[in-house]
Formats: C-alpha cells, structure tokens, sequence
C-alpha cells in the first residue's frame, strides 16, 4: 500500500474516532442525570463502534505488512 492510502486510512481512523467519542460523550452525559439513553443512542454508539474497530483493524493489518 502507498503511503497515501496509509494517511487516508489514518484520517478514517480518526473520524471514527471523533465519531465514537461523540456518541460516549451523549451516553456519559445521560448518565450523569440518571436518565436512559435512547435506543437510537445505544445503536448509533454500537455502530459507531464497530466503524471504529473495523477502520482500526484495516490500518492495522496494513502498518503491520508495511512497517
């Protein structure tokens, strides 16, 4: 893999990422007040997740053959 598509795969990465964080964020906030989260909280963070994890294990697997 050219080292362009390891640094677009690192800006994948981190979009997850802030996606991910965005969504824990709303979860924490609504547990601070006792409240439940919607149902469409908890799938958007369970999605968000496993974008998270997919996009990290790609990246991953690629610096490992690169590097």
């Amino acid at each position: 893999m050219i080292r362009i598509e390891i640094d677009e795969l690192r800006k994948r990465y981190e979009a997850a990422f802030e996606v991910y964080r965005g969504h824990t964020a709303k979860l924490i906030e609504h547990s601070k007040g006792g409240g439940q989260p919607t149902p469409q909280d908890l799938a958007a963070e369970e999605q968000a997740l496993y974008e998270l994890t997919r996009i990290r294990r790609e990246l991953l697997d690629v610096l490992a053959r690169t590097y």
